[in-house]
């Protein structure tokens, strides 16, 4: 009866099933912590782990997942997150969770210590900082740079153009070289003059018929002579279109190349001068949070990856057909609760995660997001989203609405030459954004009441006074953000009515000197191109040779038809 129990094999089984139970927790975290690090691209790390087998229920103590374009801050942390498991499906090497709490969520909160891994990271297509290399200090909205800088660094481009100019004029001279072989010399008209006189003295029938066929000829070449009469008028208008292009060249150049360097006498866009490096900031950090849960959100094994034959010994993991078919990892649904920090104010929220997946094509569901909340302060919030990667046409939506959002001593440029303060205001801000095939479009509307703005008394130059007196009068403005384009390399673009406000305050300081420049700029191009635009304006004379020649013609073989008459 003892013979058939191998006593050693059951005291292995027992030594390895307390060692499990014993080291579960800790291989949990190991495993998760790894397999979030290799997903994200930098450093996912928990506390602790608490797997209670019996109930099939995980709990995760503060999850960290770094934000790989920041290795000093988290995109987001939890302090607790509980998971009801199916334990057989663990078993099949599946993570199925019907409920979860995440508990204590936070954004981009700081770190320890660095979350680089090999130094990988992902950023925005080189958008990343874009605001402050686009962001220029206000003040120096006035300084024009060397008119005579931009004058020569233009100069071989702009004699390049003149002289293509010159170059299709010597192409309409080298035709006429060609058609005046079409025309009747005076050999021509001597041999129609000398056929007329021999007709002269034939008889009637002789006379007419042979009168009929000179002047078929004779029409013949009064219709050459009329198409290039028509032709001369063509080329004519040409050369002067061209002669005009030339002449108003230096005053459109000069238009061009302050427009180039932002002096166009245009205020669009001027509020990206002041506030342009936080709102830069602020949309990629929403972006590259984006741009990791999206990561997760789809199955990234290409096909060919998918058709690849696995080593010989090294096994294929096979899914079979299944009624109900579950994906590696699901949670069904998650209640979130957190909060977010918002122009220095504890935005609170409480929400719903469903169909939480990384293979949404085998579920058959997209995710979806609601979320709302508020601040003692007043501010309230709503959110919701639906993000669909069920196939390579990716659609994804999320709507973000706070309301009565106090603000108090935003810093908007802590420039010495505009150092610039919203002291207070109320702002509602609406955020819509789409991702789909097509690209990211997205619009970030804000509207901020009862503000109060500040230029410190430190700023005392002619710019730092005219906004100083210009923004006193600022008690509602709006901020429009518009994003769109490759999610890897967005287009931002700011607007406001800020930008009228500022306009007005600097618009005849700045008008008068780009004038000025201008003027200056119009002059050293036009005396770099004088030469070659004079010696174009007389280049289309030769025309008027050809047209008396044709005119002298044109008389000569009339003069001969009605002498026929």
């Amino acid at each position: 009866m003892t013979q058939w129990i191998r006593w050693w094999g059951l005291g292995a089984f027992v030594a390895i099933a307390a060692l499990w139970v014993l080291c579960i927790d800790w291989i949990l975290e190991n495993s998760i912590e790894f397999a979030g690090t290799q997903a994200v691209g930098a450093k996912v790390e928990l506390d602790s782990v608490d797997f209670a087998i019996a109930e099939g229920v995980i709990t995760l103590n503060r999850l960290q997942v770094t934000n790989p374009d920041k290795p000093m801050q988290n995109l987001f942390e939890s302090s607790r997150i509980h998971l009801s498991v199916d334990t057989f499906a663990l078993l099949r090497r599946q993570f199925i969770s019907e409920k979860a709490e995440i508990e204590g969520l936070e954004l981009y909160t700081q770190r320890s210590s660095s979350g680089a891994i090999d130094g990988r990271f992902f950023n925005l297509g080189g958008h990343k900082g874009k605001g402050k290399q686009a962001a220029l200090d206000l003040a120096s909205k006035l300084n024009i740079p060397d008119v005579g800088e931009l004058a020569s660094s233009e100069e071989a481009r702009l004699k390049a153009e003149v002289s293509a100019m010159q170059n299709e004029v010597s192409d309409i001279q080298n035709a006429w070289k060609q058609r005046a072989g079409q025309l009747p010399d005076k050999e021509q008209l001597t041999e129609y003059q000398s056929r007329w006189d021999k007709l002269k003295d034939e008889n009637t029938l002789v006379k007419l018929k042979g009168a009929k066929e000179l002047r078929d000829d004779i029409n013949k070449d009064l219709d050459n002579i009329k198409a290039l009469e028509d032709q001369i008028k063509t080329d004519k208008d040409r050369i002067a279109q061209l002669t005009e292009h030339a002449r108003t060249l230096p005053g459109r150049e000069a238009e061009r190349l302050l427009a180039s360097v932002g002096l166009d006498q245009g205020f669009e866009g001027m509020i990206k001068h002041i506030v342009g490096d936080d709102a830069f900031d602020m949309i990629n950090q929403g972006l590259s949070l984006y741009k990791t849960a999206a990561k997760q959100m789809s199955n990234s094994e290409t096909e060919a990856e998918k058709e690849l034959k696995p080593m010989r010994g090294s096994g294929e993991l096979v899914r079979f057909v299944e009624d109900e078919a579950l994906p590696e990892f699901l949670i069904k649904q998650a209640k979130i609760n957190g909060a977010v920090a918002v122009a220095g104010q504890k935005i609170s929220f409480d929400g719903l995660i469903k169909d939480i997946t990384n293979e949404q094509d085998i579920w058959g569901r997209p995710m979806s997001l609601v979320a709302k909340g508020g601040s003692e302060q007043g501010a309230s919030l709503k959110l919701d989203g639906l993000f669909d990667h069920r196939s390579k046409n990716t659609l994804d939506t999320l709507n973000f609405d706070l309301q009565k959002l106090a603000l108090s001593a935003l810093t908007l440029s802590d420039s010495p030459e505009l150092p610039l303060t919203l002291q207070k205001g109320l702002a509602n801000i609406k955020t819509s954004f789409t991702l789909s095939e097509k690209g990211i479009n997205a619009t970030i509307d804000s509207l901020v009441k009862q503000a109060q703005f500040l230029v410190s008394d430190s700023a005392q130059s002619k710019t730092a006074n005219l906004m100083r007196t210009a923004l006193g009068s600022a008690e509602q403005f709006d901020l429009k953000a518009i994003i769109n384009g490759d999610l890897n390399a967005p287009q931002i673009k700011l607007k406001s009515s800020l930008d009228n406000l500022i306009g007005k305050a600097l618009g005849a300081e700045v008008t008068a000197k780009v004038a000025q420049q201008k003027a200056v700029l119009q002059e050293k191009l036009a005396a770099q191109l004088q030469d070659p635009t004079a010696k174009l304006a007389g280049s289309g004379a030769f025309l008027d040779e050809y047209k008396n020649l044709l005119g002298n013609q044109r008389d000569a073989l009339k003069a001969l038809i009605k002498e026929m008459r």
